[in-house]
């Protein structure tokens, strides 16, 4: 029962990313390979902003930064589905415009995601030094 709230999260997600793909995406190979790829970054970004600090101000900008680096990846991605499915030219926003909309909706999964998965014990030490045992 402690995972409902990230398993709503996921499925309001892709809630959002199927119907988007599907009307975006001319081809049916394009929507499904999009669809695909959009949630092997929600992993990626789900899964590093856990391992960011949520008490600090550089923990949410690390999570922005991976958010826009996933924007990026998703852009070559697309090119690359378009270029093994034949997909005709047109029918594709600006380079900036993808990136931004893609990285924007990464950053805020992962944002909820990292607010409602359970709570964790996170290990801050102040001195980086290696303790004795």
């Amino acid at each position: 029962m402690k995972f409902l709230p990230v398993v709503l999260i996921w499925v309001l997600s892709m809630g959002i990313v199927v119907p988007s793909m599907y009307f975006y995406h001319p081809v049916n190979e394009v929507f499904i390979s999009s669809v695909g790829m959009m949630m092997v970054l929600m992993l990626l970004v789900g899964w590093v902003g856990l391992r960011f600090n949520p008490k600090k101000p550089i923990g949410y900008f690390l999570l922005a930064l991976v958010s826009v680096i996933s924007g990026f990846m998703a852009l070559q991605g697309f090119d690359a589905v378009y270029a093994v499915n034949f997909a005709p030219a047109g029918g594709r926003w600006t380079d900036v415009t993808e990136v931004a909309i893609v990285s924007v909706f990464l950053f805020i999964f992962a944002l909820i995601n990292h607010l409602f998965w359970p709570k964790r014990k996170i290990d801050d030490q102040s001195d980086q030094r290696e303790q004795a045992q």
